[in-house]
């Protein structure tokens, strides 16, 4: 993997089709409809976040502190991750300008926010498994929820490893205290509908609290080839 490419964020318009975002939707709702018990983030035992050092609780408090609708891999409709899926791979070569080590997508989760939901500030950690996230906006009758990326150029990020190469320093997000008190510099972007916004695996990211309406969107990651 290139170095650069863990702190690129990059944009793909039209990634998918306001038809298929429409599909997607209405997959989504229909599955709400049926499974009304399973929709509040960490409900089915399961989160897109992982520690190895914090509960499932925990680590959903800590990154939806005002709650979030989820739905995770093993939940959603086949024909979702069908969809987006195969738009990942009709825009491999533009994804793979940004991050050359692009190989496939997982890790598939649908989150929608409500008014006064966000996510809070975190970096998702450099693995030999994983070079970037994605989320692909599904609507656009929203206001706040703006996407942040969040960049610093403070020695204080990073750590030496074994092989002499720098890594993300561990605990890069809030329930850090070195990490809440480092300054940064936020980069806010509205994605309209059918946008992907990629993002490398140690560039911080974060959201802004919906105001009016919901935000809707497919989460992805991108493995290493």
């Amino acid at each position: 993997m290139a170095w650069t490419e863990s702190l690129l964020p990059y944009t793909i318009e039209e990634f998918i089709t306001a038809g298929e975002a429409e599909r997607i939707v209405s997959l989504i709702e229909h599955y709400k409809r049926a499974n009304p018990d399973r929709l509040t983030a960490g409900v089915t035992q399961k989160t897109v976040h992982v520690s190895d050092t914090m509960s499932l609780e925990e680590l959903v408090a800590m990154y939806e502190p005002n709650g979030r609708i989820e739905i995770t891999a093993e939940d959603l409709p086949s024909e979702v991750i069908a969809i987006v899926e195969r738009a990942y791979f009709t825009h491999i070569e533009d994804i793979r300008r940004a991050y050359p080590s692009a190989a496939w997508p997982y890790g598939f989760a649908y989150v929608e926010y409500g008014p006064g939901q966000y996510f809070t500030p975190h970096a998702d950690g450099i693995t030999t498994a994983q070079c970037a996230g994605f989320g692909v906006a599904l609507s656009d009758d929203f206001r706040g929820g703006e996407f942040l990326i969040e960049t610093c150029g403070s020695n204080r990020m990073w750590v030496a490893g074994g092989d002499g190469m720098s890594r993300l320093a561990p605990g890069a997000d809030v329930s850090s205290e070195w990490f809440r008190k480092l300054p940064r510099t936020e980069w806010a972007m509205s994605p309209r509908r059918g946008v992907a916004v990629f993002y490398g695996s140690a560039l911080v990211h974060s959201s802004r609290p919906v105001t009016a309406g919901r935000l809707r969107k497919i989460l992805g990651f991108v493995s290493k080839g």
